[in-house]
């Protein structure tokens, strides 16, 4: 069956390198190639063009359609793809690659081009956020400050994420909101509200943001469930000992950060600048999140859960 292939050609470090659009449409065409396949490759050139490219890729029949990105790219080539029969392959070469590491994927360009042409695929949840999509981590606060800072740069990489967070904790207000959510069994629907400021809200389908920071361990793409992070507001020096749980120790409790399981969830603000893997938009009022099992087929080293 045909096989397309989205190319974000400025997503990571090496997107600001001069030639860099046809270094990556080479070697996807090489690479493919050696694995028997000659598909149709298709370069981004502005936000949200990846999901219209794999729309189209889908149109003309591709059962396999790979998004060669970061987070945000793989998460506008899956609008395309869900509830459809037609497999995600991941082709990770942004500034942190969350989801990839999550889902065990090979951060080695080939080999993770390679799982993404082979035959073993994964059914994985996607979380929502109103009618929008993730597939990685949801925030409202801080980090979503962070990504919008960073997306004013013109060099990729997750140290830049790094530098813009340490610039912003110093200034940054946390804003009060209301939320609630109820556990992921019936004898734990009793909703549980929580009001006043947080720092961050954060919902993980998969455990990291990438580069080894570890937002929520326990989450697990394949169990119809979100993790769900609360963190206090307070003074930044707080804020950066609590940070400290992203590298080190990640199940140690620590003051000011409250962990839940959940399947639906609100959150209530006068304003609210939220990310979905990354991409930054802002919203006010009330934002329902939501998952929905195993939505997604995904390519992947071993099979399971399809």
């Amino acid at each position: 069956m045909p096989v397309g292939i989205v190319i974000n050609p400025i997503a990571g470090r090496g997107g600001s390198r001069p030639g860099e659009v046809d270094r990556r449409v080479a070697f996807a065409r090489s690479c493919a190639s050696i694995n028997g396949v000659e598909p149709t490759v298709l370069v981004t050139e502005r936000r949200g063009h990846a999901r219209d490219l794999a729309q189209h890729l889908v149109d003309t029949g591709c059962d396999t359609v790979i998004a060669m990105g970061g987070d945000g790219t793989v998460n506008e080539v899956a609008q395309a793809l869900v509830g459809r029969p037609v497999a995600l392959g991941i082709l990770p070469c942004g500034s942190g690659d969350g989801l990839a590491r999550g889902l065990k994927l090979p951060i080695d360009a080939e080999s993770a081009l390679h799982v993404a042409l082979g035959p073993a695929t994964t059914a994985i949840d996607v979380g929502y956020a109103g009618d929008r999509i993730f597939l990685n981590i949801a925030g409202i606060g801080f980090d979503a400050e962070v990504g919008k800072l960073f997306a004013t740069r013109s060099k990729r990489g997750g140290l830049g994420y790094v530098t813009k967070g340490l610039q912003l904790v110093w200034t940054y207000r946390a804003p009060a909101y209301v939320v609630s959510w109820s556990g992921p069994a019936p004898a734990l629907e009793v909703a549980q509200v929580r009001r006043g400021r947080r720092f961050l809200i954060a919902f993980a389908n998969a455990p990291e943001y990438g580069n080894g920071a570890v937002l929520a361990p326990d989450a697990d793409p394949y169990d119809g469930l979100l993790d769900l992070l609360l963190a206090e507001g307070g003074h930044p020096f707080q804020q950066i000992w609590r940070a400290r749980r992203l590298f080190v120790r990640h199940r140690q409790p620590a003051h000011g950060l409250e962990r839940a399981q959940i399947r639906r969830a609100t959150i209530t603000g006068d304003v609210m600048v939220c990310h979905l893997d990354g991409e930054v938009f802002e919203t006010s009022g009330t934002l329902e999140i939501s998952v929905r099992p195993k939505a997604l087929l995904v390519r992947t080293p071993f099979r399971r859960g399809v």
